[in-house]
């Protein structure tokens, strides 16, 4: 899937409409949305919450006003860090893997994230509708949720956010009625997009100082290529 060709637009006019908030004219950095330049399908699909800027960094000029990143086509070079544990999950299970951040805005505090989430729900719901759009498109394997505060976006801690209702996408999460969204023969939920019933696994960092202990880590491989090797993939 082409993300610069068919978003490239839509997404300069949600910073266009939002170009005289506070929010996105404080950091040079915030006027600039960055995206994958390709979601690949049928693939393992992993969800960050939105990309990271280094201290001291500055946008180079052919971002602007909008950037799209390369997957690395040599997968044996080690490019950037964030990406390496989605390599050693994808070879281990021997499979294809794509990335989505589910938000473009480009910020490393994460609180800024969230402080966003609470007071300009319409910003964060204009990105959210372009990411399940394309999540939807992309029909995954399998989606392997690395971020806590982006599965809540999922539907996760619903009593948490009241005004999150409007960008939950009718998923409703329920880990004890595991009849209806968690499925306990692959041991993770399922949710429904389009006309595939996806397999979703939430997960805590992969890489980075908040990352998961290797005991944590051996287990999400195995129970990625676990449901990946079963039949109740699509």
């Amino acid at each position: 899937m082409n993300i610069e060709k068919d978003y490239r637009n839509k997404v300069i006019q949600i910073w266009k409409h939002f170009e005289e908030k506070d929010f996105l004219s404080d950091a040079e950095h915030h006027k600039y949305p960055l995206l994958p330049k390709e979601v690949q399908k049928n693939s393992l699909l992993f969800i960050g919450i939105n990309p990271s800027f280094g201290k001291g960094a500055i946008v180079p000029e052919n971002e602007k006003p909008i950037g799209f990143y390369p997957k690395q086509a040599n997968e044996n070079i080690k490019d950037i860090p964030y990406f390496e544990k989605f390599k050693e999950i994808a070879n281990y299970c021997d499979s294809e893997w794509t990335h989505l951040d589910l938000l473009f805005l480009r910020e490393t505090n994460q609180k800024i994230i969230e402080e966003l989430s609470k007071k300009e729900i319409s910003f964060i719901n204009a990105q959210l509708d372009i990411s399940f759009d394309i999540i939807r498109r992309a029909e995954p394997k399998l989606i392997i949720v690395s971020n806590a505060f982006a599965s809540e976006y999922f539907g996760k801690k619903k009593n948490k956010h009241a005004k999150f209702q409007q960008i939950w996408q009718g998923f409703d999460l329920s880990f004890e009625d595991n009849k209806k969204t968690f499925d306990s023969s692959i041991g993770t939920y399922r949710i429904n997009f389009g006309q595939k019933n996806i397999p979703i696994i939430f997960s805590g960092m992969l890489s980075g100082q908040r990352a998961l202990d290797l005991g944590s880590f051996e287990r999400l491989k195995w129970q990625i290529k676990f449901i990946l090797e079963s039949k109740t993939v699509n």
